[in-house]
Parts: C-alpha cells; structure tokens; sequence
C-alpha cells in the first residue's frame, strides 16, 4: 500500500515539471506577412465570379488616396474578360482594389470633390483581424462586389452594405446626444440633423456627419478641429467604443478619418 502511494506521490512531482512548462509557454510567433498574403489570395480567388482572377498583390501598402502608415495587405482583382473604353482613349478592365489594414490602424483620406475622376479608396468593412478599403473601376460588372468580399474577409462588424444607404442607429444617437443639453453651446459638435449615417457595432463605430463651412475659415482647419470635437463627444459620450470611422461632409467635398481612444 505504502509502495502505491509513493509511487503515485513520485508520478505526480514529476509531472509538476511538466505542467509548469506548458503553463509558460510563450505565444505562437505571428503570422508572416507573406503567408497572409496567401491567405488572402486564397480566399479572394475562392470568391469571385467566372473570368474573375487575382492579378496583383502586395504587402506594407496603404490605401490610395490615404495618409498613415504603410502597413497593409493589397491585392488587386480583374475581370478578364471585359473591356471598356475610357473616355480619354484607353481601354481598361473592371477591378477591385482591396486593403486589409491592421485593426488598430489610424488614417486620413485626402479631402476629395464629390465629382472626380480621382477617387480614393473607401471603407470595406471592419472586422476583428481588419479594417478593410476598397477602390474600383468598372464595378457595375459585378455590383454584388463588395458585400460578396466583406463575407469572405469576415468583415461582420461594420460592412459596406451597412454604411452604403445612410442609416442612422436611432438608440446610438440617442446614447451619443443625450449630453449635448450640458454642453456650453459654442461647444456642441454633435447635432442629429447633422448625422446622416450612423452604424455601430462591438467597439467601431462608423458617423458620416454633414457641415457647413461659411464662417471664413479654411476648409483643412475646420475639418482638424471638426475631428477632435467629434472624437471627443463620441468617446466620452460612449465609453465602451474604442474605434471611430468618422466621413466629414461639405456641400462640395468630404474626407474620412478613422481614429482610436488614446
């Protein structure tokens, strides 16, 4: 009897050995840029329509038409087989141009004209690996596009299918206005017949918001200061949000920002 317990007593002090050193294990190393690439290009090709392909990648990119760091996957998707011809006498195939950022990246798109041939890359999705940017030409070939690729990347947060008709989440609103009567007027950057797209979910948060500019100063500090005020309302009025995707609109022009809690 006394054998069988000592026995057991010695199995069990060796294994404590053991069971510590599978306890502090350090975390597996991440993923290689290069092999998310693939991934991604995997499940783009397993996505897209008959004639559809992959024809360009690349790794430490930004979206076009954006400032921040270069820190993001491209890839770039073609239909190949049809064309059209520009305008300006060339022929060009429809795409997609896609950007998985990483999900704590901050940038600002260049402030755009609402009619330009130059457009920018626009928000995907969001999602809990990504913030993802799309930019196309063409696109009416395959419409269905960009709610097809927010499913493959598993952009369920925030997709362009939420934020592409302007909906505005009446109980965010509420929860993010209901201070504004303890505000001092001059410093009441949220007004509700100002927001016109609202969308929240987890911690991002999407606000296309509407301003004018008439009183004389330039559109750039505007836009800077229409940033922090919005920021600032936004994250102390919700504490639970982190992420803001923030579209500032003018009568002419817009930009978007995409900033986080300090």
């Amino acid at each position: 009897m006394n054998r069988v317990k000592y026995l057991f007593v010695a199995t069990f002090v060796l294994s404590l050995p053991l069971a510590c050193a599978r306890a502090v294990q350090p975390p597996p190393p991440p993923v290689p840029p290069e092999t998310e690439l693939e991934i991604l290009t995997g499940k783009l090709e397993t996505a897209l329509p008959e004639g559809w392909h992959v024809i360009e990648t690349g790794i430490a990119d930004v979206p076009i038409g954006w400032t921040g760091d270069e820190a993001g996957l491209y890839a770039m998707v073609e239909d190949t087989q049809t064309r059209f011809l520009h305008p300006n006498g060339f022929h060009y195939y429809s795409f997609y141009r896609v950007w998985l950022m990483p999900p704590d990246w901050e940038g600002e798109m260049r402030q755009t004209p609402y009619i330009s041939d130059n457009s920018p890359a626009y928000l995907l999705g969001v999602g809990e690996d990504h913030v993802a940017f799309y930019h196309s030409a063409g696109g009416n070939v395959w419409e269905e596009g960009p709610a097809a690729l927010c499913t493959t990347l598993g952009l369920d947060r925030i997709c362009y299918t939420d934020v592409s008709r302007r909906i505005v989440d009446l109980h965010i609103e509420e929860e993010l206005t209901k201070k504004l009567q303890e505000l001092e007027p001059a410093a009441r950057a949220l007004s509700p017949r100002r927001i016109v797209g609202l969308k929240g979910e987890g911690q991002n948060l999407y606000l296309e918001y509407v301003f004018a500019s008439e009183d004389g100063r330039s559109e750039d500090e505007l836009l800077a200061g229409l940033t922090r005020e919005l920021a600032r309302n936004v994250f102390s009025s919700l504490p639970e949000i982190e992420s803001l995707y923030l579209r500032r609109c003018t009568a002419d022009t817009y930009t978007d920002t995409i900033v986080h809690r300090d």
